[in-house]
């Protein structure tokens, strides 16, 4: 009962090169299907500032994402955030909930919201996350066909042409399914800054193209979809095994920690650990498999809780600089 339980919570939680017109929705968005065949200078495209909806072919896939622009001179190099979904879910779900379009005004920071594999919403598995990872209750995560890795360069490329991004400062995050991808991002991308998983899990880190990542984890200590002892070495079932462990030991912390506490929570930051490799670990007093702090009313935002957005930005601030 508990596996079909868990299955269906799962279920619910977790989405050609070309040329085209954009056009304007209710709230400002644009559609685009863009052109990335010819490399343009950084900064030269000014129209689609704010928010805006774009597609692009990647590995034989045409993949959808949002993007949202800051009011900052394009030719000014400014950082990226990837924020990467849940199974089931959305870009246009992680743009209401997380509040990355208010940090990014304030911070001036680029932020993508990609859609999973199959497109939003969709049921199929929506990214890279690698084998054997630690399993939601009872349901192993499953990993998408696709290139995930060429779709964030993609992005990444396209979105330079409308604001040169400081390509130093390029960060992922995500939630859930996307949380596990941003595991694997951390282990797999040298050229990431510092990762932010959020209520997901992860793999030995043993073959990591990675020799050391700043990271910060997100749980929520009553997940009843991806068991906390994924992330947390002190949950209930949690062993060196549990990701927080896991990237202490292959970033060369210590493995005693210093923590402080945060609105419902507490975060402890592993010892000892070295320049580019500090890791931490924020965990919640009876939350569900929710974003933490996150906005609205949808049932994936936690607002009674420390914002994992802001408690994100803060520690790269601090690490990955």
């Amino acid at each position: 009962m508990r596996t079909a339980v868990a299955a269906l919570l799962l279920a619910s939680a977790c989405g050609s090169s070309g040329t085209g017109a954009t056009g304007g929705d209710a709230n400002g968005a644009h559609d685009a299907v863009v052109d990335t065949t010819t490399p343009l200078l950084c900064g030269t495209r000014t129209g689609m500032r704010g928010k805006t909806n774009r597609t692009i072919h990647i590995a034989d896939l045409d993949r959808t994402y949002i993007v949202y622009l800051p009011d900052v001179a394009p030719t000014t190099p400014i950082p990226l955030v990837f924020v990467h979904h849940g199974y089931t879910m959305s870009g246009q779900n992680m743009f209401d909930i997380t509040g990355y379009p208010v940090l990014a005004d304030r911070e001036h920071v680029a932020v993508a919201f990609p859609d999973g594999q199959g497109g939003p919403n969709s049921t199929g598995a929506p990214w890279n996350v690698g084998a054997n990872v630690c399993p939601a209750y009872g349901v192993a995560p499953p990993n998408a066909t696709g290139d995930d890795f060429a779709f964030l360069d993609g992005m990444k490329a396209e979105i330079s042409e409308d604001q040169c991004i400081d390509t130093a400062h390029v960060f992922v995050t995500g939630f859930s399914m996307g949380g596990y991808f941003a595991h694997q991002a951390g282990c797999e991308r040298t050229d990431l800054a510092g990762v932010a998983p959020h209520s997901g899990g992860t793999h030995a880190l043993d073959a990591c193209a990675s020799a050391k990542k700043p990271i910060i984890i997100f749980h929520g200590a009553a997940d009843p979809v991806v068991p906390p002892a994924c992330d947390d070495p002190n949950a209930s079932g949690g062993t060196d095994a549990s990701s927080a462990a896991r990237w202490a030991a292959h970033n060369g912390c210590a493995t005693t920690t210093t923590s402080h506490t945060v609105n419902n929570g507490t975060c402890v930051s592993y010892d000892g650990c070295p320049a580019g490799g500090q890791v931490e670990l924020c965990t919640f007093t009876a939350m569900g498999h929710c974003w933490a702090g996150g906005a609205g009313t949808n049932v994936y935002a936690c607002g009674a809780y420390a914002s994992a957005t802001e408690l994100e930005w803060a520690f790269w601030k601090t690490n990955a600089w």
